[in-house]
């Protein structure tokens, strides 16, 4: 067999690889309505985490159909808002639900959630914002699943951005780092393949011992009166937004947090917000969000029911 035929055969075996592979994301792509699993427009601007502007990102939801997510000019989910800007995490973003479903949407507000920001981030987002925007008011949320372990410690700190996704930096140096920092990222056959490979399950929130959940809730308050003190003339209003497993044993049940003991009946957390923010506006959430609908089906993020209920909280307590 001479050289050129091992060539001539070598050459249609790596076609016929590259076409099956070709097939394989093309068929996966329509399975899963060419949504991602995750957002992938994320960027540390000077430090801070933001999103991408104008930007378009089809996701996937746990249970249900695809949904996208656009950003405008300021790297802000569409869309536009007016007169209140509201900040926080991927509640606020509102992850699992389309752009005119979220609460800030609802409500018409500027919508200034960042999946991966804490309390201390979104208190840097508003004094970014506020001087463009002017907004009358401020809304700050503290999510009871993800802000107290994460405390006041920036997102930089925690987290490390490669090709827009978003990643722990604790896990900078692991494979799973390499292969979202790699061009076969974007494929959703490599995304698929990775993810069975990796086969890592979540990990439920390690419980704080109570005096540094009171520590945490004081410095949360202290940023809040900071903000207000440097804004005089905008009125900053702080919400509490539980988590699910705290809402409804019936939630807690189907949760994906896992949160250890009965935390539908610990009402440890949620009374020591209302004491150390007793002398300013709180928006409480905790009634309203009693339903076991009011959360996404194998997620903890709102569903449009909860964003629906959210919006109509805030319109009356405003």
């Amino acid at each position: 067999m001479t050289f050129a035929h091992v060539l001539r055969r070598s050459a249609i075996a790596i076609g016929a690889a590259l076409g099956l592979l070709a097939f394989a994301e093309g068929a996966l792509r329509v399975m899963d309505g060419n949504a991602l699993p995750q957002l992938d427009i994320f960027t540390l601007e000077s430090g801070q985490l933001r999103l991408l502007p104008n930007e378009t990102v089809r996701l996937r939801r746990a249970t249900s159909g695809p949904y996208e997510v656009h950003t405008g000019d300021g790297g802000r989910r569409l869309p536009i808002g007016r007169d209140t800007l509201i900040l926080g995490d991927s509640q606020v973003l509102g992850l699992g639900v389309d752009d005119g479903e979220s609460f800030a949407a609802r409500l018409g507000w500027h919508n200034g959630g960042v999946p991966g920001h804490g309390v201390g981030d979104a208190l840097e987002h508003a004094r970014e914002l506020i001087p463009s925007l002017h907004p009358t008011a401020v809304v700050v949320v503290l999510n009871q699943a993800n802000d107290w372990p994460e405390a006041m410690t920036p997102a930089r700190e925690r987290y490390v951005v490669a090709n827009g996704w978003l990643g722990a930096r604790a896990n900078a140096n692991t494979s799973l780092a390499r292969f979202w920092a790699s061009p076969v990222s974007g494929s959703h056959l490599g995304q698929l393949g990775f993810m069975l490979a990796l086969g890592v399950p979540a990990k439920p929130p390690e419980p704080l011992a109570p005096d540094a959940v009171a520590a945490k809730t004081i410095a949360f308050h202290a940023g809040v009166v900071a903000l207000q003190n440097e804004f005089p003339a905008t009125r900053v209003i702080a919400a509490f937004l539980p988590a699910d497993a705290a809402t409804s044993e019936a939630r807690a049940r189907v949760s994906p947090l896992q949160i250890p003991g009965r935390p539908w009946e610990d009402t440890t957390l949620h009374d020591g917000v209302i004491t150390a923010f007793a002398d300013m506006s709180l928006i409480d959430l905790s009634l309203a969000l009693s339903g076991p609908e009011n959360f996404l089906p194998g997620d903890y993020h709102l569903s449009a029911e909860g964003h629906r209920v959210v919006a109509e909280r805030f319109g009356a307590m405003r």
